[in-house]
């Protein structure tokens, strides 16, 4: 089932997007999908000779219904024929009304489409209605299982690494992706609208999520989509779903383990939300929603303030990612120097993933986060006050040591009664074998349970000290000195059932990732790397 377990997984980078829709930098029409004031007029003509009407154009980007969800439509489609070249995905052919389009899948399965529409004129009151389906054997598949969503455009970002050391996005899949660079936008968030405007001379695409019963009968089904504008009559597009006998099981039971870690704060700062507050905490449930349909194993929560945060320029320190992960724990200090600790968050966190299956494991970031060890801090809040406040020290010295001794034995603690122990991991990311080994006695003076539940990303030399293991995808046998040694350590892993690894990916490599302008095939190449390299999953 790992083939359709990809498909599932393709959508995800941009499925989770749908939930911040209402956060979205808006444009004076919220309707209109992209941040564009003017098309210049030379682009203008590139769109219209790429256009096979000066009336409506409708389209299956790749001229197929199944293959459709592959690719990224450009806002700005435009021809580039060379010589003796095949046909690229990005032209356009017009739809075939007359004919039946088809996509299938399993019982249990989410299966994606699209279709594309512009105009040399402007278009307004774009909307699609959804008919339900039915087999010349009388069953029956609601309207209400395809949801019809429209693709909104953001600016890109490139990566650091296509300037360094990987191919750029152009060679690997050209430049109408882009938009030609002038103006620069992808295809990236689903938005939940009940219709969109398209001005002239850009693409719209719409979005379709199948998703298939589990009570499905093994049938084809055949029903309509009508796509309906304010300018232009009614079109209706014949489409058919086949159900095949076999069944998926429910994502919280997929053998497949990913691993993303989800960031609450991200999706505070963007909502421009009180951190923690009622409303932040309605948005997080729908991202965890959409995670748990995913088949998401892991609960990403910290134990300390901002555990990726690294040195930058002038001395200055911030959180490498561009925002920062706060700590689900407060730690407090009295006037007398005692320690407590407040589980608030990160208990109704955690409860809140359970709810929703994703319940596999919890890591917990981080004892030991990037140098921490050269620089080590603890950030507290007076007890009295409520003043945030870090204890700074020159080295992780014996006093440093007896404050996280205190928080482990408390934190062990705490997890044992809320029944949550075996599942909870000290998590670290990148930390050299010194780093984790200067931690050991630390950990085995106060809290020796975790010993054996330690999850480390990072190379492979830190391998013999993770139950949970991923290593770096450019780090794998394949791009090692000492493959040989590498492959059977991997293949070690595998055949032990209390061990899980993985592969990650981070900000580098450009490709395969799943960056904004990611390729979406990249992403659907993900999992079945997975596979490549006979490991457990993935890790972002």
């Amino acid at each position: 089932m790992k083939i359709y377990l990809s498909i599932l997984f393709s959508c995800l980078f941009i499925g989770l997007l749908a939930c911040n829709q209402a956060n979205e930098k808006k444009n004076t029409d919220m309707r209109v999908m992209d941040p564009i004031a003017e098309v210049p007029q030379w682009l203008k003509f590139v769109v219209g000779a790429a256009l096979p009407s000066d009336s409506l154009n409708i389209w299956i980007p790749t001229n197929n219904l199944s293959t459709s969800s592959l690719i990224r439509v450009p806002r700005f489609p435009s021809l580039k024929r060379e010589e003796n070249k095949s046909p690229s995905p990005f032209d356009i052919h017009p739809i075939d009304t007359s004919a039946v389009h088809l996509i299938s899948g399993v019982r249990n399965e989410q299966q994606s489409f699209q279709l594309s529409v512009a105009s040399v004129n402007d278009i307004t009151g774009l909307t699609v209605k959804v008919h339900d389906l039915s087999s010349e054997k009388g069953n029956k598949l609601s309207a209400e299982n395809i949801k019809v969503r429209y693709i909104r455009y953001v600016p890109v970002e490139r990566a650091r690494s296509e300037y360094i050391w990987t191919a750029s996005s152009e060679e690997v899949y050209g430049n109408e992706v882009s938009g030609n660079r002038s103006p620069d936008v992808i295809a990236d968030p689903l938005m939940e609208l009940p219709e969109v405007d398209v001005p002239a001379y850009r693409a719209q695409p719409v979005w379709f999520t199948l998703e298939i019963p589990e009570s499905a009968t093994p049938d084809t089904y055949q029903g309509k989509l009508v796509l309906c504008t304010d300018q232009h009559r009614d079109v209706t597009i014949h489409l058919a779903v086949n159900v095949l006998p076999q069944t998926l099981p429910c994502p919280k039971d997929y053998s497949f383990f990913l691993d993303l870690w989800f960031n609450p704060n991200a999706v505070a700062v963007a909502g421009d939300l009180e951190p923690w507050g009622e409303e932040h905490w309605t948005r997080i449930d729908c991202y965890l929603k959409d995670l748990a349909s995913r088949g998401a194993k892991t609960v990403t929560t910290t134990i300390v303030p901002y555990p990726w945060e690294i040195g930058w320029l002038w001395g200055e320190r911030r959180p490498q990612t561009y925002i920062g992960y706060p700590s689900m724990v407060v730690w407090l200090r009295d006037r007398s120097g005692n320690w407590n600790f407040d589980y608030t968050i990160f208990d109704r966190f955690v409860e809140t993933c359970f709810r929703h299956g994703i319940d596999r494991r919890i890591d917990a970031f981080s004892l030991a986060s990037f140098d921490q060890m050269s620089h080590p801090q603890i950030m507290f809040t007076h007890t009295e006050s409520g003043v945030s406040d870090t204890l700074r020290f020159d080295s992780p010295n014996e006093k440093y040591k007896g404050i996280w001794k205190t928080f482990l034995r408390d934190f062990e603690n705490h997890l044992k009664k809320k029944g949550w122990l075996e599942k909870t991991y000290l998590s670290f990311d990148e930390s050299s074998r010194e780093t984790i080994n200067a931690t050991l006695d630390l950990v085995s003076g106060s809290a020796p349970v975790f010993l054996n539940q330690f999850s480390i990303a990072g190379r492979i030399d830190t391998e013999p000290l993770a139950r949970s293991f991923s290593i770096f995808y450019t780090h794998l046998p394949e791009y090692s000195h000492d493959r040989d040694n590498d492959s059977l350590i991997l293949r070690n892993r595998k055949n032990d059932p209390q061990k899980t690894t993985t592969y990650y990916l981070c900000g580098e490599p450009a490709h395969p990732n799943s960056f904004t302008y990611s390729p979406a095939i990249e992403t659907r190449m993900i999992p079945w790397l997975s596979a490549h390299y006979g490991v457990d999953g993935y890790l972002r």
